[in-house]
């Protein structure tokens, strides 16, 4: 954390902070860069350095704010660090209550992560569950809906969460409001 910078001020100026003041691979940054992600915004600024340390964080901001790259970016960083590589298997799992919201996860994840050699993948409902089943064994990264991946975690004996480092729940609210509940405990 030495490499950010802190500014304070008295008046509504917003503080400007660049993704590259974050003590964070040149491979994200490079990727954050490709895909146009140059300033942080002020939840990120919150959130991010405290996720880089390890914390557990909890955000909430409106729609638009800049949420998914804040635990996107701690979740590849922590998986670089700690030199993950297909053979390690699942390191950080992220639920989601929708699949739409899913796609946008795996989209921006994809948008920057491009430049490195970690895997993810997407499982959702109305995707073919074969496919999945093939390939989920070699994924690093996993974005998911609750049912689709209590489905796999029942019926996928590829499935296998054993060196899991990372658990995301990514709007919990709307996870509590569309009743994954019973999911969410099931999946713990």
């Amino acid at each position: 954390m030495a490499n950010l910078k802190i500014q304070e001020t008295n008046d509504k100026q917003k503080i400007k902070i660049r993704f590259s003041d974050l003590p964070i691979s040149k491979s994200t940054v490079s990727g954050l860069f490709k895909s146009k992600f140059i300033k942080m915004t002020e939840t990120q600024r919150a959130s991010i350095p405290h996720a880089l340390s390890g914390r557990d964080i909890i955000a909430c901001a409106r729609t638009g704010s800049g949420k998914t790259l804040s635990y996107l970016i701690p979740v590849v960083e922590k998986l670089y660090k700690e030199r993950w590589t297909a053979d390690d298997g699942l390191g950080a799992l992220i639920l989601v209550p929708t699949r739409e919201l899913g796609i946008q996860a795996y989209e921006v994840l994809r948008s920057f992560g491009s430049y490195h050699e970690m895997s993810a993948g997407l499982v959702i409902g109305g995707k073919d569950v074969k496919k999945e089943k093939a390939i989920i064994r070699n994924m690093n990264i996993l974005i998911c809906t609750p049912g689709r991946l209590m489905q796999h975690m029942d019926e996928n004996a590829e499935f296998d969460a054993d060196n899991l480092k990372i658990l995301v729940f990514d709007e919990v609210d709307r996870l509590m409001d569309l009743g994954f509940k019973h999911s969410i405990d099931s999946i713990m």
